[in-house]
C-alpha cells in the first residue's frame, strides 16, 4: 500500500483547494485577468489532485480496465501538470506589468512547450519516456521522467527571477509573497521525487495557493487594481472608523490630491500612458507619506490620504514633501508628460462633527481651490 502513504494529504489538499475555489469565485471580481488566471490555477491544481488520486487507487490492480484507467489518469497528469507552472508566469506577469500585451506575447513561447510537453507525454504510452505501467497495471518512472520535471521547475524558477528583476515595481506586501510562492511547491515536488511514492507536491501547491489568496486575491477586494493603494471602498470604511473613533483631544488629517492636467495626457499620449502617469502620481504620494499613513485612490485621478495625526504642522510638512517630490520627479523623470497636483488638505474639525460625505465635500472645496 505504498502509494497510499500520503492519500490522506492529497484528500485534506483537495478539500481546501475546493473550498478556496468556492469562496474565490464568489468575492472575486472574474472581468479582471489576474482574477481568471488565479481561479485557472485553483482549477488545475483540483483537476491533478483528482488525476493523481486516480492513478493512485487503480495502481496494481488487475484487470484490463484497471489497466486503462491506471494509464488514462497518469497521461493526464504528465499533460496538465505544466499548466500550474504556465498560468502562475502569466499571473506574475500581469500582476506586475498589469498589461495583457506582456502575457499575450508570452503565451506564444509557453504553448509552444506546453505542446511538445503533450505529445511527449502521449507518445509516452508507448514509448515509456516519462512513464509506463506494466502488464501488472504497476505505474514507474521512464527515462525521460526528469526532463518532464525540469519543465516544470524552468516555469516556476523563472517567475520568481522576473518577479525579483521587477521588484521596484510590486508592492511589498505583494512582494515576498509573489518571491515564496515556489518555495512550498519546490518543497513538496522534492520530497516527492526523491521518496518514490509520497505525493507532497500537491500539499505544497495548496499551501502556495493559500499564500496568495489570503495576501493578494483577497487583498484586492480593498485594494486598486492599477496602483496597488487602497479603493474607495476601504476608503469609506475607515474614514468612518476615523471620525467615529475621533475625540476633542484626538482627530486626523486629510488630503485629496488631483493629478492635474490628467485628461490631456490621456488625450495626447493615449490610454496606456494615462495609466503610467496614475501609477507614477501614486508612487510620489507613498514616496511622501509615513508608513502607516492610508492611501486611496479615491476617483479616475484623485487620491485621499489619511494621517492619523491632527497636528497641523504635520499635515503640512508631508504637503510640503509632497510637492517637493513631485518637483523632483518632473526634473529628473524622462517621461513625455510632466505631473501636476492640485491638493486641499484639513484637520478634521472634531466639533462641527462632519459626517465622511460632508468632509470629503469640504476637502473637495479647498482642493477646487487650490486647483483654481
Amino acid at each position: 500500500m505504498e502509494n497510499f502513504k500520503t492519500l490522506d494529504s492529497s484528500i485534506l489538499s483537495l478539500i481546501i483547494l475546493v473550498f478556496i475555489y468556492y469562496n474565490a469565485r464568489n468575492r472575486l471580481e472574474r472581468v479582471f485577468t489576474s482574477n481568471r488566471i488565479f481561479l485557472g490555477l485553483v482549477q488545475a491544481n483540483i483537476f491533478l489532485i483528482l488525476s493523481d488520486i486516480g492513478a493512485r487507487v487503480f495502481d496494481g490492480l488487475s484487470g484490463i480496465h484497471f489497466l486503462l484507467l491506471n494509464k488514462i489518469f497518469n497521461l493526464l497528469l504528465f499533460v496538465v501538470e505544466p499548466v500550474t507552472g504556465t498560468l502562475w508566469v502569466l499571473y506574475v506577469c500581469y500582476q506586475i506589468k498589469h498589461n495583457e500585451k506582456c502575457i499575450e506575447r508570452l503565451k506564444y513561447v509557453l504553448a509552444t512547450l506546453f505542446m511538445i510537453n503533450g505529445v511527449m507525454s502521449i507518445a509516452s504510452l508507448h514509448t515509456g519516456w516519462f512513464f509506463y505501467v506494466n502488464s501488472s497495471n504497476v505505474y514507474s518512472r521512464g527515462n525521460l521522467y526528469l526532463l518532464h520535471i525540469i519543465y516544470c521547475y524552468i516555469l516556476l524558477i523563472y517567475s520568481m527571477c522576473y518577479v525579483y528583476k521587477h521588484r521596484r515595481m510590486i508592492e511589498k506586501r505583494y512582494y515576498y509573497s509573489m518571491l515564496v510562492f515556489i518555495l512550498p511547491i519546490t518543497l513538496g515536488a522534492t520530497i516527492q521525487i526523491i521518496f518514490y511514492g509520497w505525493a507532497l507536491a500537491w500539499t505544497g501547491m495548496m499551501v502556495s495557493l493559500l499564500i496568495i489568496y489570503f495576501n493578494i486575491q483577497d487583498a484586492s477586494l480593498d485594494t486598486d487594481y492599477l496602483t496597488g493603494v487602497y479603493n474607495r471602498r476601504q476608503l469609506d470604511k475607515y474614514l468612518k472608523i476615523k471620525i467615529k473613533n475621533s475625540t476633542e483631544t484626538k482627530t486626523f488629517s486629510a488630503l485629496l490630491i488631483d493629478l492635474d492636467g490628467f485628461k490631456k495626457i490621456n488625450d495626447t499620449f493615449g490610454h496606456d500612458i494615462g495609466d503610467e502617469a496614475i501609477k507614477d502620481a501614486a508612487q510620489i504620494i507613498k514616496k511622501s507619506l509615513r508608513r502607516d499613513d492610508f492611501v486611496a485612490r479615491y476617483g479616475g485621478d484623485e487620491f485621499f490620504v489619511l494621517l492619523d495625526s491632527s497636528d497641523q504642522n504635520i499635515l503640512e510638512a508631508a504637503v510640503a514633501r509632497l510637492k517637493r517630490n513631485l518637483d523632483e520627479f518632473n526634473q529628473d523623470s524622462k517621461k513625455v508628460y510632466k505631473l501636476s497636483f492640485a491638493i486641499g488638505y484639513a484637520v478634521y474639525d472634531y466639533k462641527l462633527m462632519m459626517k465622511p460625505d460632508d468632509f470629503f465635500k469640504y476637502i473637495d472645496t479647498l482642493m477646487y481651490s487650490n486647483k483654481r
